[in-house]
């Protein structure tokens, strides 16, 4: 099975779901997912959250209403962003800054969710290590270093990594996530392609940036380049204010 038909059926199986919706940043990997889910026939809200002024609000505005597909957000104050730490924090028992970063935000949209009444959220967790999008792969990649043997091994330690976080946090909110780019069809499609083949004209995650642009994915999102979630959102330098001030 091709990668584009694998990672269709995947996305048309989850929004199959009769209350699903998309965790939505406006990049790539949630663009492809929101796009593939109207093509299918669905019409999944798509959610965002961030800070007012933050990259990815803005994008996500853009791109949704380039798909014509409704979004909900959650603009984050700072002190919401204070609260949701520290519930972050103490749920998943987690004391990394980093990654209570990261749950944070996915708990501001499974507590949107809940509230919407969505029991499905569609996360495109997977697509950085699948295609190579981090800033590191593009570093081992100029150094000839071996990205096949690399991708393999970060795909087997993404439980441990994310996944295991992202399930508690799901879990509180009576939320479950679908993982379309990692459906065992997606993955091995994936695999197959040569992992050099995700460096081209300048770009990283050129499989899934070229496969998006032959869709008709909005090209805003399919050149927008990697931001990490807590940078895009906005939500970072609030974060940091506080542990100045050693409020976390």
């Amino acid at each position: 099975m091709s990668l584009a038909s694998a990672l269709a059926s995947a996305v048309s199986r989850a929004v199959s779901a009769e209350s699903a919706a998309i965790l939505f940043s406006g990049g790539l990997d949630s663009a492809v997912l929101a796009f593939l889910a109207k093509k299918s026939g669905a019409n999944p809200l798509l959610i965002t959250a961030g800070t007012e002024d933050s990259e990815d609000v803005a994008f996500a505005r853009k791109i949704a209403a380039g798909l014509g597909m409704e979004l909900e957000e959650r603009v984050l104050s700072p002190s919401e962003i204070h609260d949701l730490y520290l519930r972050t924090a103490k749920l998943t028992g987690e004391t990394s800054f980093m990654k209570i970063e990261l749950g944070l935000l996915l708990l501001s949209c499974c507590e949107l969710a809940e509230k919407r009444g969505i029991h499905l959220l569609i996360s495109g967790t997977g697509a950085e290590e699948l295609f190579l999008g981090y800033k590191m792969h593009s570093e081992r990649h100029s150094a000839k270093e071996n990205l096949e043997e690399l991708r393999r091994k970060e795909l087997a330690a993404l439980h441990e990594k994310d996944l295991r976080r992202s399930e508690t946090i799901a879990k509180a909110c009576g939320v479950k996530l679908a993982l379309p780019y990692l459906d065992e069809a997606v993955v091995e499609a994936a695999l197959s392609i040569p992992a050099k083949e995700n460096f081209s004209n300048g770009e990283n995650k050129a499989v899934l940036r070229n496969l998006a642009r032959e869709m008709g994915v909005p090209e805003p999102a399919c050149s927008r380049p990697k931001r990490a979630m807590q940078y895009g959102s906005g939500i970072h330098q609030p974060l940091l204010r506080l542990r100045k001030r050693k409020l976390i």
